[in-house]
């Protein structure tokens, strides 16, 4: 079995992880709709950019 999750893992956990983020108010919601994706993007990104460096 490998240490580091498969991409595809990743993203599936990463997925996860931000859509309960964002139903528990996590990540921070801006007037302007375009700001608020670019906060869920970049905490999505981070799990998935450092998700194998814990496993």
């Amino acid at each position: 079995m490998e240490d580091i999750p498969a991409f595809t893992d990743r993203y599936q956990y990463a997925k996860s992880f931000t859509e309960i983020a964002m139903q528990n108010n996590l990540i921070k919601k801006h007037d302007d709709p375009k700001e608020t994706a670019k906060e869920i993007a970049e905490f999505f990104n981070t799990l998935v950019a450092n998700l194998d460096k814990n496993f």
